[in-house]
């Protein structure tokens, strides 16, 4: 495999992970800072919080928002976001800006000063964030399928939260979340792009002093052991198409058969070459577009099918999928389709590795699931050497019909 997929780890004395992946070929730099603090970490009666702060980091203070917008003014790029498992926070700036834009980050997310003001600002932010998630249909539809598939894992809420829970936050919970899990140890920084070993070392230096605060405990998820439930109907006004989403359960991202699951998802959804694709849209006209994903985290994982029918056909599109998930099980996988999915799922990979922005999530990802610069080129071999047998042994594990949740939102 190709060196462009293995890079150097490193810690610092104050326990902060690094990984350097430099790209000579990159006109600009890119910083990051990963911090293992997501959705599911949270307390359930403060579930949203993790979003909040990262909308702090930018928008806590004016200090904050001046250091964000002064990215911006060398014509550098600032990035937030918040997942399960972590926040990411990111800059692509001109090379001889990183030294300067690694000051910036540093202080967004090591600093400590938030302003009662903007917090209250931030929260009505947010309510109005929930408020466009919530009008989205395919956002639903996948919640309502996590509702479904997972009654205690935290995976089930949402990651923004809920409005009621969020309209109770104050901003001292804020800063003791800040406080205890915002510290080197419990944090990812990835520098790529185009640096050189000085440039390394002088964005280190804006790191290298930020104080460890204690040890972080490690969180214990529960085990699901119920059955899914089967079918799920909501009904939502101003809709036009019914959105279909079929799912089970799966395995955690370090699980033998996270690989074989990858594959399948490529299998059935991977392009127009796919057999859902071809079945549901090419064949059948019944969608304009289907899509399949194998998400999954350090204690959690679900298998997902997506598409929007109107209500006269979206029960043959879930007849159809069905019948798809049912001959995975029953038939082999043809040589020829599977060399092909593991070819498409490689270069989904090396694309990912060739964008700026996608290779920061990569790298984050794959240290916080695996914490090991060669994990990525080691989980490609084993997707590569996956047989037909061994698809067809797992589809059967968890994608047999006693698995499936599936959920149909649908016009009033």
């Amino acid at each position: 495999m190709s060196n462009s997929l293995v890079w150097r780890r490193r810690t610092l004395p104050n326990g902060l992970t690094v990984l350097l992946y430099p790209r000579a070929s990159s006109n600009t730099a890119q910083l990051s800072v990963a911090v293992k603090y997501g959705s599911i970490q949270e307390p359930k009666e403060q579930a949203g919080i993790a979003h909040f702060l990262e909308h702090m980091l930018a928008g806590g203070s004016d200090r904050r928002i001046q250091l964000s917008r002064s990215i911006e003014d060398s014509g550098g790029v600032l990035d937030f976001y918040t997942d399960r498992e972590y926040v990411l926070g990111t800059v692509d700036v001109l090379p001889h800006k990183l030294r300067d834009a690694s000051a910036i980050l540093s202080e967004l997310f090591f600093g400590n000063a938030f302003d009662e003001q903007k917090f209250e600002t931030e929260q009505k932010i947010i309510l109005h964030e929930l408020a466009e998630v919530a009008d989205d249909p395919p956002t639903r539809a996948e919640e309502l399928l996590l509702e479904g598939l997972f009654k205690e894992h935290p995976v089930r809420r949402p990651v923004g939260g809920y409005p009621k829970t969020v309209e109770t936050l104050t901003l001292n919970r804020l800063r003791q979340e800040h406080q205890a899990n915002y510290v080197p140890q419990n944090m990812v920084l990835v520098l790529s792009g185009n640096f050189t070993e000085k440039d390394a070392v002088e964005a280190l230096g804006n790191f290298q002093n930020c104080k460890c605060a204690g040890s972080i405990s490690e969180k214990a998820y529960p085990t699901e052991t119920f059955k899914p439930d089967p079918l799920t109907v909501e009904e939502k006004p101003g809709l036009t198409q019914t959105y279909l989403s079929v799912g089970a359960r799966t395995v955690c991202s370090s699980h033998p058969d996270a690989p074989a699951l990858d594959l399948i998802s490529i299998l059935l959804g991977g392009g127009t070459s796919s057999r859902l694709f071809i079945e549901l849209r090419e064949k059948n006209a019944v969608t304009y577009d289907v899509d399949c994903t194998h998400s999954k985290g350090f204690s959690f994982g679900y298998f997902s099918i997506n598409c929007a029918a109107n209500s006269k056909t979206a029960e043959k599109a879930k007849s159809l999928i069905f019948k798809e998930l049912a001959k995975l099980q029953s038939e082999p996988v043809s040589e020829g389709e599977l060399e092909r999915a593991k070819q498409i799922m490689l270069g989904g990979v090396l694309r990912g590795m060739d964008n700026p922005d996608a290779a920061l999530d990569i790298l984050a990802f794959i240290e916080i699931q695996y914490g090991d610069e060669h994990a990525l080129e080691s989980y490609l071999a084993k997707r590569k050497a996956l047989t037909s047998a061994e698809i067809q042994k797992v589809a059967a594990k968890y994608l047999n019909q006693d698995c499936l949740c599936t959920v149909k939102l649908k016009p009033t």
